[in-house]
């Protein structure tokens, strides 16, 4: 397991993975191959550098939601958009990753 996102790790790892949430699955997977972790976290970082204000994601309830960043001199925070039209920062990036993730898989 990558041990650098201990929250999302702790949570995973109490759940019972075959009655998670799609969200769940692909985090746990990021977390168990951190190649499988790169590929769509430097994806959505490219998209970021490349000029993207907002990319796409997935949510919990397999909705449709924007993923944002924003900060300077190489600390970015990311944010996801709430149904509400609020931005929220996750505990730990891997669940923006996971986002993405989903994103690109169902499209």
């Amino acid at each position: 397991m990558i041990m650098i996102f201990p929250r999302a790790n702790s949570y995973i790892q109490g759940l019972d993975i075959n009655n998670a949430d799609q969200l769940d699955k692909v985090v746990k997977k990021l977390l168990e191959d951190k190649v499988a972790y790169e590929r769509p976290s430097q994806a959505l970082r490219r998209r970021f550098v490349r000029g993207a204000l907002t990319v796409d994601g997935v949510d919990r309830g397999g909705r449709k939601t924007k993923i944002k960043r924003a900060g300077t001199n190489g600390k970015y925070k990311y944010f996801i958009e709430g149904i509400d039209g609020s931005w929220n920062e996750p505990d730990e990036r891997i669940w923006v990753v996971a986002m993405y993730a989903l994103w690109q898989t169902s499209k």
